[in-house]
């Protein structure tokens, strides 16, 4: 079957079809045996499989192992019930699988989502970009199989893969097929300057659920973002020939001083290579190394109301933030380190790519004992909600992520949000779709 995703976590199962993303999810003891009838249409299950429970709950067991037949049959003959993967319906019966999943993950700190930046280096030198510096080309091929083989044990099932910019190793189409022989989904983020015919050629078939692509021009010339020529034309046609082959391309454009009164030319521009999906983020993260020039980039609070939402309104792109946290019994502030993780360059494992909080470097240590729930929990215990007075009074706190991490590298202090993430927050909170 390796024309399917599987995870057995532990009481829960997940399957996703390759070709197609259609996803099933099982939670429950009895999800333990669905592997066994993804690869054998034959197998039948014993209370042997079970030796947790008496013989008095086999009948209910059978039971539960039998409904779990008939949806695997389903989802194999590609008739299983599916749903939009943002689908908001609170009616459990139309939440989709993967929304099941992150509810799971996060409930019971499962990894299911890496985030590997390959290197530092890039050829471009944008003015807000959040890299500390440019020289650190990455993991070796053989760190990196250890660090997937650490990834697959804990569970990990999307495996994003950037930057700097992944497209300047030399043998990143080994690493991308890597990652793919070793079972992951694959999101892959770039500024495809780099891209051409045959870089594209080794991506098909593989399993690549997103294909971001960052634009910061609309026209071949010297970029005062990204200070060096900018060829977009040759980015445009690398789009085309990726669309062309089927991959699920988006593209994303940051926004801020630099471009927001100019957003639909842009708009209109790129919808010209193609009717793909564009991601326009207003969120401009701070340097590691500490907030510099990057930040005169950001958008004002009254810029966000007053430009951009009417621009998002227009193209019928704004979708307002619902609640995911309940403030009144969450322990930590965010998801971070509960279902993610990020490595950088390094080795050095974090929570998430914004919160410079070292769990463990897999160069130095044992790679699962650095992604076990102990070490994250332990990183994260620094990082409580109850310490966050002005979160815990705000009117959209429950809508919020009070992101630490940017916090701890703009004000030397978790506890003191940031500004710029406030605006942006209360922004998507409290504007209506």
């Amino acid at each position: 079957m390796n024309s399917i995703i599987t995870r057995t976590f532990e009481d829960a199962f997940l399957g996703i079809k390759k070709n197609t993303w259609d996803t099933i999810f099982f939670e429950g003891g009895s999800s333990k045996v669905a592997q066994h009838f993804v690869v054998d249409a034959n197998y039948e299950p014993t209370l042997s499989d079970f030796p947790e429970y008496g013989e008095e709950s086999w009948n209910d067991i059978r039971e539960d192992c039998r409904n779990i037949k008939i949806e695997i049959d389903l989802f194999l003959a590609g008739k299983s019930k599916t749903l939009p993967v943002d689908s908001t319906s609170t009616n459990s019966d139309d939440v989709s699988p993967l929304q099941r999943l992150s509810q799971y993950a996060t409930s019971h700190w499962q990894l299911t989502v890496a985030n590997i930046e390959l290197t530092s280096q890039c050829n471009f030198r944008c003015g807000f970009c959040y890299l500390a510096d440019y020289n650190n080309g990455g993991l070796s091929l053989l760190e990196l199989e250890k660090l997937g083989i650490g990834l697959q044990n804990a569970g990990v099932v999307f495996t994003s893969l950037t930057g700097g910019e992944m497209f300047m190793r030399p043998d990143v189409a080994e690493i991308i097929a890597l990652y793919s022989q070793l079972g992951f989904a694959l999101e892959i983020k770039t500024n495809g300057a780099l891209l051409n015919a045959n870089r594209i050629s080794l991506l098909e078939g593989l399993p690549i659920f997103d294909f971001q692509i960052s634009i910061y021009e609309i026209s071949d010339g010297i970029s005062e973002i990204t200070h060096s020529h900018y060829p977009f034309d040759r980015i445009a046609d690398n789009i085309r020939q990726l669309v062309e082959m089927g991959l699920p391309v988006g593209l994303s454009v940051i926004v801020g001083k630099h471009n927001i009164d100019v957003l639909d030319v842009i708009h209109q521009t790129l919808k010209k290579i193609a009717d793909i999906s564009i991601f326009y983020n207003p969120l401009i993260t701070p340097r590691r190394s500490g907030a510099d020039e990057g930040i005169a980039f950001r958008l004002s609070a009254e810029e966000l109301n007053g430009k951009f939402l009417p621009f998002l309104r227009r193209n019928n792109d704004f979708v307002r933030e619902e609640k995911h946290r309940d403030c009144s019994t969450c322990i930590n502030p965010c998801f971070a380190g509960r279902n993610q993780i990020a490595i950088d360059p390094s080795g050095n494992v974090y929570p998430c790519l914004d919160l410079p909080e070292i769990i463990g470097n897999i160069r130095y240590g044992d790679v699962d004992n650095i992604l076990s729930i102990e070490s994250r929990r332990k990183a994260m215990d620094k990082f409580l909600i109850a310490d966050m007075a002005q979160c815990l009074t705000c009117e959209i706190k429950d809508c919020c992520d009070s992101c630490v991490g940017i916090a701890l590298v703009e004000n030397g202090d978790h506890t003191r949000p940031a500004r710029h993430k406030c605006d942006v927050a209360r922004f998507y909170a409290l504007n209506d779709s």
